[in-house]
């Protein structure tokens, strides 16, 4: 007796081989054993992807590039492209150009292998931009169609905690003469990775010194073979313990950085490289190097061997205590006094018998410039002033003067400014040796004396640059150096570039540095905000949170779990965080829990871990409309869906593929839907394209579902498609007036259609694939899981769609017939309704529903009711 089984859900997804077996889960009867090019929609079915547009070649065939999202509202949305040392951009309607008509293009001084790592954020017209190698940059739309890309003008900070150890002192004195710098060798340290069933390689600067004489890591072996190859050179190795440190010669030092130092990891000697690590010479000087001076130029000193070329570009805080100053005197006509510094807080005493103005001057540049701070008019018979003052409430110092304005007779005058501590900041601009350092005053240093009250700056070469950046609460944040992994850094409320604070007492809006104090040295990765800022560690995940606006005062850090985070930035779907887990083969929510009073998560991969099997997710985006999909890029060219909705408990994976490698994704606003932009890797080099809009119509011709595909649609009838020329001399799939054609071999940058039409697209086919499991049956005698069955036939109920084939196998497909009474060449409309078909196939243990989409068109499936 036949038995007819209703999967009316494909909710579940694809799920991995380890849980096909689970019959007694509730939701077995809604998971897929395969869903190949297809997505799951919140309502249960499940549609084929559309195809993608081809939007424009990347600048380099041979480098990686990324694209990222740079919103200004719902009617603009740019996407940019970034590359080796460039930014192009883009817009739904295609490659922003100049005025030159070739593409509008700004310099960036990111290499090809730092694309990845770049983290962005965005504030109004602004996108600021950071990676651990460079200083934050920031891009800004100026009008339509301009942009400039700068460096963020970071003011006084951040910076490091202060020197605590009075012998070691720091001074600032004039710099009047041309001076020639030392040299400093270039270096590397690092640890690497054993694998016991690999065989090892080493290349330095490109040459091959190194083969193992047997699997696993013999770091000893190495550093003799480095010695032995480079000694002559000057360069050195050494193994510190498991770590080997690479030093290069002193003179040369500067010549030597960029050089390299690389491992191949190999099943065998003779096949390609399973792994390649490479590391990288950095912080030398050359010997001999001239400084030139300037009459903005200081020598910043130390006493004892402090500095590196790895500072220049940093900054050094040195504060001192300035003592009360006091001036006296009297003035005539048109005269001024001597100066003195001040900290704000100033009292002027005037005697004698004159008549006129005198007015009290201030300078906020060291006496270069002067500005008018107070009159003071006298007449006759007036008496004397006694008055007292406040300039702004800043970290400055100032120069007091008083001038008089003709005057008559003598006026005695007795200027006073009470005592103040003034840290002033630098920033190195050239290196001359281990004590002396090269610097422009930021913010002038009170005294020349020595000082061991310094601060370093948390940001230089030498330091490292933040790797995350983030806004809270009207504040810049930038977390996670190389030398201060775990710490925040915000600025000023509203003063996005300002690090200062005021002087003596901090003050609500002053910047504010934190550090996250956990179990083992975790270095910040990402960042969202979601009420309270959530930061994601190498180890863990914290909160920062407070009560009302964040304040120096007021903050509260809290762990919340020890799971980790991949450097992968994290994407907020509603009030959840999405990240991907430490070693990235793993997804993972992040929620607050008013049950639990706690955050909590879950493990988004649990049923489907087969997909991410010695893989890492690249990059997340989050399409929220029209299905709630968030797009993964895994590092093999993978790409995967996650349909998410936490509040129906959905949670479904699909995977994607293409004639290339997808390597990058992100996501931007557009009329009605977002649209999900794609860096993908094929024979012709990199191309940037658009996923197209899924039913955007319902006319058969205006279907896209091929890949890097170009389209033409014209009143004039046309048998020539031209600009496929990034698809020169490959098979492509058209679809012409709504009709598939057989695939046409581009040549010279075009195809020739056999008739005329009004409509056409080309591309590059892709098969969608949806196979479900056996269905879960039970007999009077117990489970039907280890008796053979065979599917007689289907009823399939389709939505929207055209064609597909269905059968139990590979072997054994049966095409979806649909045409009826529709005349010769008409294109068929989209159609739903139920399609009953016949099956034919072999019993089986495990009898499975396969259904195919080979040509480019529409299919929605709603079900599969099998017999």
């Amino acid at each position: 007796m036949g038995v007819h089984c209703l999967q009316s859900s494909f909710a579940g997804g694809e799920v991995s081989p380890a849980v096909q077996a689970r019959i007694d889960s509730p939701a077995y009867s809604s998971w897929l054993k395969t869903a190949r090019n297809f997505f799951v929609h919140p309502q249960g079915g499940a549609s084929n992807r559309p195809g993608t547009v081809f939007m424009g070649r990347a600048k380099y065939a041979g480098k990686p590039c990324r694209v990222i999202p740079f919103v200004l509202g719902e009617s603009e949305a740019y996407v940019l492209e970034l590359g080796e040392k460039y930014l192009r951009i883009y817009t739904a309607s295609g490659q922003v150009l100049g005025a030159d008509n070739t593409p509008y293009e700004l310099a960036t001084p990111y290499l090809a292998d730092e694309v990845a790592q770049i983290n962005y954020t965005q504030y109004d017209q602004t996108l600021f931009l950071v990676h651990a190698n460079h200083p934050p940059k920031q891009l800004t739309r100026l009008a339509d169609g301009t942009f400039t890309f700068t460096e963020v003008p970071l003011k006084y900070g951040p910076f490091m905690l202060s020197n605590t150890d009075d012998s070691k002192k720091l001074r600032l004195t004039p710099y009047n003469e041309t001076a020639s710098s030392d040299g400093v060798s270039a270096t590397l340290s690092f640890q690497p990775i054993v694998y016991p069933n690999l065989a090892v390689l080493g290349y330095f600067n490109n040459v091959w010194f190194y083969s193992a004489s047997d699997y696993g890591l013999d770091i000893a072996g190495i550093v003799a073979a480095f010695n032995k190859e480079f000694a002559d050179a000057g360069f050195s190795a050494a193994n510190l313990g498991g770590i080997i440190k690479i030093v290069s010669p002193q003179a040369t030092g500067g010549d030597c950085n960029g050089m390299q130092f690389v491992l191949e990891y190999r099943n065998s000697f003779t096949r390609p490289a399973v792994l390649t690590v490479a590391q990288t010479l950095s912080g030398g000087a050359n010997k001999g190097e001239l400084i030139p001076s300037g009459d903005d130029k200081f020598l910043l000193e130390s006493d004892f061997d402090l500095f590196q070329p790895g500072h220049i570009g940093g900054k050094f805080a040195l504060t001192h205590a300035v003592e009360s100053q006091y001036l006296s005197g009297t003035l005539g006509y048109q005269s001024v006094s001597q100066t003195l510094k001040s900290g704000g807080d100033w009292q002027l005493r005037t005697s004698g018998v004159w008549t006129g103005q005198l007015v009290l001057e201030k300078s906020e540049d060291g006496g270069k410039t002067w500005q008018k701070v107070k009159y003071f008019s006298r007449a006759d018979g007036e008496e004397n002033f006694n008055a007292l003052g406040h300039l702004e409430d800043t970290a400055d110092m100032y120069y007091l003067r008083v001038r008089s304005l003709e005057t008559s007779g003598e006026a005695g005058f007795e200027l006073q400014a009470d005592a103040f501590i003034q840290e002033g900041v630098v920033t190195a601009e050239g290196y001359l040796n281990a004590r002396q350092l090269v610097v422009r005053p930021e913010r002038q240093v009170a005294l020349s004396d020595w000082t061991s009250d310094w601060a370093e700056g948390s940001f230089s070469p030498f330091s490292g640059y933040p790797s995350c950046v983030f806004f809270f609460q009207d504040r810049l944040g930038l977390a996670g150096t190389k030398r201060e992994a775990q710490t925040v850094w915000f600025s000023k409320t509203g003063a996005h570039s300002d690090f200062g604070h005021s002087r003596g007492t901090l003050t609500d809006n002053d910047a504010i540095s934190v550090n996250l104090s956990g179990k083992k040295l975790n270095a910040i990765h990402g960042a969202a905000v979601c009420g309270r800022l959530l930061l994601f560690t190498a180890g863990s995940e914290w909160t920062l949170s407070c009560s009302g606006a964040l304040t120096p005062t007021n903050i509260q850090v809290a762990q919340q779990g020890e799971r980790g985070a991949s450097r992968t930035a994290p994407v907020l779907v509603g009030n959840r965080a999405l990240f991907v887990q430490a070693r990235g083969g793993c997804v993972r929510d992040l929620f607050y829990d008013y049950n639990t009073a706690s955050y909590i998560g879950n493990d988004l991969t649990l049923l489907a871990k087969h997909l991410f099997f010695n893989r890492e997710v690249a990059e997340l985006c989050y399409q929220q409309e029209p299905d709630n999909l968030v797009w993964c890029v895994l590092d093999d060219g993978t790409a995967l869906t996650l349909t998410y909705l936490p509040e129906q408990n959905l949670c479904a994976w699909t995977r994607h593929d293409t004639q290339g490698l997808f390597k990058s994704v992100c996501c931007v606003p557009n009329r009605g839907y977002d649209e999900v932009w794609f860096v993908v890797k094929r024979t012709n080099g990199y191309f940037v394209e658009r996923l197209a809009r899924r039913l955007g119509s319902k006319e058969p011709q205006d279907q896209v579902f091929l890949d890097a595909s170009v389209s033409l649609k014209s009143e004039t009838p046309f048998t020539r498609l031209g600009g496929l020329s990034h698809l020169e001399g490959l098979p492509v799939g058209v679809l012409a007036d709504g009709n598939v054609l057989a695939p046409q071999t581009v040549k010279n940058g075009e195809i020739s259609l056999p008739r005329a039409v009004t409509c056409a697209h080309a591309g590059l086919l892709f098969t969608a694939e949806l196979v479900t499991l056996p269905p879960s049956l039970s007999y009077g005698d117990g489970t039907a899981a280890d008796r053979k069955r065979r599917f007689s036939g289907v009823t399939v109920k389709m939505l929207d769609s055209r064609g597909g084939l269905v059968g139990t196998d590979e072997a054994h497909l049966t095409e979806i017939v649909q045409r009826t009474d529709e005349p010769f060449n008409a294109p068929l409309a989209l159609k739903t309704g139920d399609y009953v078909l016949n099956l034919s196939g072999s019993h089986s243990l495990s009898p499975a529903v396969v259904f195919r989409q080979t040509d480019p068109l529409p299919v929605t499936l709603l079900s599969f009711i099998t017999r």
